[in-house]
């Protein structure tokens, strides 16, 4: 794994860490596509998918709770309260088939709160935040 790379993917598809690592990198939902394609063909190993809601300045969180303003666009993230979906692929399993894998999952996310379910497909508020397994050590250069 080559850490200059990784950033150098994230930066491409402008993708935001979240904190000093590698999880929860959020991705707009015009780049998530290519992001996780970039990063499996590269041998970056995905183990999950966070979810965030993402606003323009004005506008207010209807789910999510606090999060950081984005880098990239002008608005803010707030991290929707859902457990993190884990992905474990075997070693057999060809890198078109775990792009697939992760691809539908995130299309077909759907989201019960209380009185309402919300879908990816339906919202275009809400958008993915990968995790990857990389070294401990290893801090975005985005991280103060």
């Amino acid at each position: 794994m080559d850490k200059a790379l990784l950033d150098d993917i994230i930066e491409k598809n402008k993708a935001q860490p979240v904190g000093k690592g590698y999880i929860d990198i959020i991705v707009s939902r015009d780049n998530y596509k290519a992001f996780i394609i970039d990063l499996v063909a590269n041998g970056f190993k995905i183990t999950g998918v966070s979810w965030w809601e993402w606003h323009k300045e004005n506008q207010e969180k209807q789910y999510g709770l606090g999060g950081p303003k984005s880098i990239f666009y002008e608005g803010w993230f707030f991290e929707i309260p859902v457990s993190v979906e884990d992905f474990s692929f075997s070693v057999d399993i060809s890198k078109e088939n775990i792009i697939a894998a992760i691809l539908y999952k995130i299309e077909t996310k759907v989201i019960s709160f209380s009185n309402e379910t919300v879908t990816f497909k339906e919202s275009s508020w809400l958008v993915p935040a990968i995790w990857l397994d990389v070294p401990d050590d290893w801090r975005n250069k985005y991280s103060t």
